[in-house]
């Protein structure tokens, strides 16, 4: 199976050694988003994967697009124009003090300014099996949000399946009446998907599905869920959950039409925790590309989480062989 993405690529700014904006001269130079992510760590797992994006036509896009292809990824599909790339500085925390993310003109990016027009849905439709849609896309820009929407569609027309991430931003939608609009956007998108990361919080307070006070257990969460997957046709629904006890732990939960798993809590040892979430994403698509069991999917995307939080950077450089050990050997602490 052939995975694509379509999403922004954005330059990640670093500050080294957990020091402060205030505090550094040098930042580390990184490309990334939530497609970048996705692929890249698919391709790690051998699968076949594409990226439909814009980048700069620019000595910035050429850079990115070198690096997109250093990750594997086939980038024939990306469009080269106009001359500015979204960009976020990570400022890494350490102890109590938590890593803070400062995004920068996302809006006025290649990606932001990007229309329907500008890309060839069908050709890329036809490429892939698979195409995984992040929602940011539906609040970036009104033309990102019409072009999302129209991808959807020509994958869906063309029987292909469609893998959408909510990764709602408040951040992204503060302005009177955006909520309302995101959740009319989100609800035309939902009938092309047959995978679907998210939340109950997600179902509850954007698509207000359900009163989250009066969900009381876990059973009553899956029963929104599966109403919600029943109305539009979703075969998974997937994502995890962040629990802080004595220590900070991590869970993953994959529901199906007729069945919900979710794994044992494992506690966290976190590097970097920006891009965890995709690297969860890519082992339940992984799962789905080879018709594992939603509790072995799971297990592993949780796996493959653990791991992402101990690397540097966005990108989950993780490979099949190294979440397995982890999964069945998790004690070792040295390879030789």
């Amino acid at each position: 199976m052939k995975i694509g993405a379509f999403g922004e690529v954005m330059l990640r700014l670093t500050t080294p050694e957990h020091l402060l904006l205030e505090q550094t001269h040098h930042l580390r130079m990184d490309f990334t988003g939530t497609g970048v992510n996705l692929v890249a760590n698919l391709a790690c797992f051998g699968l076949s994967s594409a990226l439909l994006t814009a980048l700069p036509d620019n000595r910035l896009g050429d850079a990115a697009q070198a690096n997109l292809k250093s990750l594997g990824i086939d980038t024939q599909f990306v469009v080269r124009q106009h001359q500015h790339m979204g960009s976020y500085f990570a400022e890494m925390g350490f102890g109590p003090r938590p890593t803070q993310v400062t995004y920068q003109n996302r809006v006025n990016s290649s990606f932001g300014l990007s229309k329907a027009a500008d890309y060839d849905f069908a050709a890329f439709a036809a490429a892939t099996d698979l195409i995984h849609i992040c929602g940011i896309s539906l609040s970036l820009t009104e033309k990102t949000a019409e072009a999302a929407l129209q991808l959807a569609k020509t994958v869906h027309e063309q029987g292909k399946k469609v893998c959408f991430d909510f990764n709602f931003r408040p951040s992204l939608n503060q302005e009177e009446g955006k909520k309302e609009q995101m959740k009319t956007r989100y609800e035309a998108i939902l009938p092309y998907c047959s995978i679907v990361f998210g939340s109950i919080r997600d179902l509850t307070d954007l698509l207000q599905r359900a009163d989250r006070q009066m969900l009381k257990t876990p059973q009553d969460e899956v029963s929104v869920i599966q109403a919600f997957m029943k109305e539009y046709g979703i075969e998974w629904f997937a994502g995890t959950t962040r629990l802080v006890n004595e220590q900070k732990q991590i869970s993953g939960y994959l529901v199906a039409s007729d069945a919900a798993f979710q794994t044992d809590p494992q506690p966290l040892t976190v590097l970097d925790r920006i891009g965890a979430g995709d690297a969860y994403a890519a082992g339940v698509l992984l799962g789905y590309a080879e018709n594992w069991s939603i509790e072995r999917t799971a297990n592993f995307a949780l796996a493959n989480s653990l791991l992402a939080h101990t690397i540097q950077g966005d990108v989950p450089l993780t490979t099949r062989q190294q979440v397995e050990r982890l999964l069945t050997d998790p004690h070792t602490d040295l390879i030789r």
